[in-house]
């Protein structure tokens, strides 16, 4: 296969680790009625994907998630190339997991947009879709546009809101209340999404030009998201 630009819509969702009901299940629930193509057809934490859901099954990519200690991959049919999961056994400073999609459809596409949101639950903490340039090589995507949405949850450290708009997100009943008085919004799945208008005051973006980590966060954030710095020690000691 030639390689040839392609836009990509990636979708992340951050939620809370101890408030988190099981990824696998939600994910092949919400695909088999929403979106098909996000089945995993190639799982596994390292390159190559080793585990085929046509052989293993659901219980094989049960099985492999709980066993993945980082990232859990998978790949589905396009428009969805790939997609990541955070695995339970993974160690992360912060209290935060997040989850993505890369899928070659439009931001308004209803599937996706379906799909994102039966993902959620109240601990999700927000949901984000953007568009990005990447490179389409062999069936695998490269690269992204510097313009993408920035990861916001480093080492599981929820740092807040991301200062650029995506093209759509969903924030979480943590941030619903916040965030009301600055975006027009439409209560959905028991939060808040937004579509476009005015974007979130600049207390709550994420501080991503501090060039000290520990100034990155908001300067203000739904409670219990950050974590201090003698509990960031504790679990390095760990």
């Amino acid at each position: 296969m030639a390689e040839r630009k392609v836009d990509v819509l990636t979708v992340r969702w951050y939620e809370r680790a101890a408030r988190s009901p099981d990824i696998v299940t939600r994910w092949l629930d919400a695909a088999r009625e929403h979106l098909p193509e996000a089945m995993p057809r190639r799982f596994g934490d390292v390159e190559p994907l080793r585990g085929r859901f046509d052989r293993d099954g659901g219980d094989g990519f049960r099985r492999g998630h709980q066993q993945a200690e980082g990232l859990f991959f998978l790949a589905g049919t396009a428009p969805v190339y790939s997609a990541s999961l955070s695995a339970r056994k993974a160690r992360y400073f912060g209290p935060t997991v997040a989850h993505s999609l890369d899928v070659a459809l439009k931001p308004d596409d209803d599937r996706v947009r379906r799909f994102a949101l039966a993902l959620t639950h109240p601990g999700m903490v927000y949901v984000s879709a953007s568009v990005n340039g990447q490179t389409l090589d062999d069936g695998r995507l490269w690269g992204g546009a510097p313009d993408e949405q920035p990861f916001l949850a480093p080492l599981g450290e929820w740092l807040g809101l991301s200062p650029k708009p995506p093209s759509w997100c969903w924030f979480g009943p943590a941030y619903s209340r916040l965030v009301r008085r600055s975006v027009n919004g439409t209560q959905i799945a028991g939060g808040l999404l937004w579509t476009g208008g005015p974007w979130v005051t600049e207390r709550l973006q994420a501080r991503l030009s501090e060039v000290d980590p520990a100034d990155r966060h908001a300067t203000r954030m739904p409670g219990g998201l950050r974590r201090n710095p003698l509990q960031m020690l504790f679990s390095l000691r760990r």
